[in-house]
């Protein structure tokens, strides 16, 4: 149990590696309020010798300050929504300004390339699906995580949102084609008839040129690394968050939904304004509860530390009302 992440701080060409159990899901609010406040909130990790690999680090941060760049990865929400973490980059310049901030597009692989650290140290692959998951498209009532994009070498484009993540289907190999259904995708697809949630990854497969166009929100390890060596001959670009690359690919017959600034500043406010409440306290409480019952709870003591970001809120009123004011238009 945990949100495990890896922090590092680069100062006079020399880094310190740091370990938190709780962060990762936390790491907005954790590197929003500036430099300063990033650095002391990483010098209050557990410092460590030993990196997290790509299956544990759910989150991470790198901080350089011979450089001024940040890279990072995390968050319950941005981890996923791909609009709302550009408009959070968005809000976090003003307060980091000279700094380029960017998304580790493969975790925690990212970083350590950044570094030169070995990464094959880290590198833990995605399992191969066990069984052949078919491009049946959902229903508008149905919840749809990947968008496919399919032209088929009469040149007609079908669309499919399906449910399973990329790697359900693309790490099938060339066997994903024997099951394609040409006539049950859809000619076009307009994700503002559909429920709230939008897709977080997806695919543009081009069965007359060879390629595969992959892009995704959550941070992706090894996985197009497998998918090139479970397609050999093909062509798979990797498109990192860059959804609309696919609404190219497609001709134009992919429309996402309509982002609306106001509503991601609203929902990034709520957040970013919000109390802690520590996984800690409800972990002892759990302990607590077993050992009344006579049971025993063997803790992780890692999972027993918890060390927030601890910016007052009357702080991060006024930072984050500065960070608004001065957000760039585009």
């Amino acid at each position: 149990m945990g949100h495990r992440a890896n922090l590092i701080i680069i100062k006079d060409a020399a880094y310190s590696l740091y370990y938190s159990h709780w962060c990762a899901n936390t790491m907005p609010n954790n590197l929003f309020w500036g430099p300063e406040a990033a650095v002391a909130f990483i010098e209050r990790q557990e410092p460590t010798t030993g990196w997290l690999d790509s299956a544990w680090a759910e989150g991470g941060a790198l901080v350089d300050l011979d450089r001024k760049y940040l890279l990072w990865y995390g968050g319950e929400d941005t981890k996923y929504e791909i609009p709302l973490r550009r408009h959070l980059i968005r809000m976090m310049q003003p307060l980091w300004p000279g700094w380029t901030i960017e998304w580790a597009a493969a975790g925690i692989l990212d970083m350590a390339a950044y570094l030169g650290y070995p990464s094959v140290k880290l590198q833990s692959l995605s399992k191969e699906p066990s069984a052949s998951i078919s491009l049946i498209p959902e229903p508008k009532d149905g919840w749809v995580r990947t968008l496919a994009s399919m032209i088929y070498p009469d040149g007609e484009l079908r669309v499919y949102p399906v449910q399973s993540e990329v790697e359900e289907y693309l790490l099938q190999g060339p066997q994903l084609l024997a099951s394609l259904e040409q006539s049950t995708g859809c000619r076009e697809l307009d994700l503002n008839e559909w429920p709230k949630e939008t897709p977080d990854q997806g695919f543009h497969l081009d069965l007359r040129a060879g390629t595969i166009d992959i892009w995704y929100a959550p941070d992706i390890g090894m996985l197009l690394h497998q998918i090139r060596a479970l397609w050999p001959g093909w062509i798979v670009t990797d498109r990192k968050d860059q959804y609309e690359s696919q609404i190219r690919l497609a001709g134009g017959r992919i429309r996402f939904q309509t982002e609306n600034w106001e509503e991601l500043t609203e929902r990034l406010t709520t957040s970013l304004l919000g109390s802690h409440s520590s996984p800690v306290d409800f972990i002892r409480q759990v302990a607590q509860l077993k050992e009344e019952a006579g049971e025993q709870l063997e803790i992780n003591p890692h999972a027993l530390v918890d060390e927030p970001q601890d910016v007052p809120l009357n702080t991060r009123m006024k930072l984050l009302h500065y960070a608004i004011a001065n957000m760039a238009e585009a």
